[in-house]
């Protein structure tokens, strides 16, 4: 999957970075007791190096009161000192987006949402199929 670049002062981007962070307690809600409909948590998660912020999916997350881990979901594009696979431990204040899925549809990941503008419409298409509330 292509990753797309997005400057840290894009004003979409950061507002939906902001919804995700409002509704984090719906994630860890579910996450905690989910239904028998939901599964594939995962979390988002700012990381610095390089001289750059790259934006990972985390699956496997574990949360033990403050202490937060996962597995990096995806291969470094800029940010070099992770691999994919990799556990990471990280704080809360790093999450900038959550999702999972909810009788196989996606709930949640508010920071592609404002990508699919930004796509060819025909594969903005395939990933708004995926959303339970496209």
């Amino acid at each position: 999957e292509k990753v797309m670049s997005v400057l840290s002062e894009d004003q979409e981007m950061n507002a939906a970075i902001e919804k995700a962070r409002g509704s984090l307690d719906g994630f860890w809600k579910s996450f905690e007791t989910p239904g028998a409909n939901e599964s594939d948590f995962a979390l988002k998660v700012a990381i610095q190096g390089n001289g750059a912020t790259e934006h990972f999916w985390l699956t496997r997350i574990k949360r033990e009161g403050d202490k937060l881990s996962g597995l990096i979901s995806n291969e470094p594009q800029s940010v070099k000192s992770v691999k994919m696979g990799q556990g990471y431990d990280f704080t809360s204040d790093m999450i900038s987006d959550w999702t999972f899925k909810r009788n196989g549809k996606l709930v949640g990941n508010e920071t592609m949402r404002v990508l699919l503008p930004r796509m060819p419409e025909e594969q903005a298409a395939v990933y708004r199929q995926m959303y339970e509330t496209p």
